[in-house]
């Protein structure tokens, strides 16, 4: 078992997307999601300059890998496919790659340009790596982002890229922490929607 921790610095509810019953990770990182494996944890806190600088934004227990065109496939995620005439949360869907014949495919989406065609700097980076994280355990709290114990300060990301944590006693002292004391699924809602207005992230 490891522990990945990253420091995210807009939450939109994309990446990692905690919505319709499933966390996943299936956007940026591409190291991490390339790396991952089934049991793994996956933190993100809140980058300097946000509202909630250093604290716990999302916790995800992985428990299935599959690839972009699996996800795109799989009936379970065609809610995650994003939908632009219904809620926010269907508007910042993650799951937008998969292949036309042998080229990748980019939806329109909050990694898309607003006009709906390709930003290959996004694309490019997303599809470093072929796999989509999935997470049926997992804790997004997002403007409701936790200070964590002293005692785990250790397990804090910062910087560009991402930790990993290895001493297995730590990570499930902390995984014992989050069970007593937080209920599982979506406790807030994404810090940087308060515009009310959709974005497009450029890379």
């Amino acid at each position: 078992m490891k522990y990945y921790s990253y420091v995210i610095p807009r939450d939109y509810g994309f990446a990692p997307n905690p919505y319709f019953g499933y966390c996943t990770l299936a956007t940026c990182k591409p190291r991490i999601r390339n790396s991952a494996r089934i049991g793994d944890w996956i933190a993100a806190y809140g980058g300097a300059g946000t509202e909630v600088h250093k604290k716990l934004v999302v916790l995800m227990n992985v428990d299935e890998i599959l690839t972009f065109d699996q996800y795109w496939n799989d009936k379970r995620f065609v809610k995650k496919r994003p939908v632009f005439n219904r809620s926010m949360s269907c508007m910042y869907g993650d799951n937008i790659y998969h292949h036309i014949g042998e080229k990748w495919t980019q939806e329109l989406s909050h990694h898309s340009k607003a006009d709906g065609s390709i930003n290959y700097l996004n694309l490019n980076r997303d599809t470093k790596a072929d796999r989509v994280l999935v997470a049926t355990k997992f804790y997004y709290f997002g403007n409701n982002a936790i200070e964590i114990p002293k005692e785990f300060e250790m397990l804090i990301g910062s910087g560009r890229n991402h930790k990993n944590y290895y001493d297995e006693k730590i990570i499930n002292k902390f995984i014992n922490f989050m069970t007593e004391n937080f209920e599982t699924g979506i406790n807030g809602v994404p810090y940087s929607r308060k515009s009310g207005q959709f974005a497009h992230y450029r890379g």
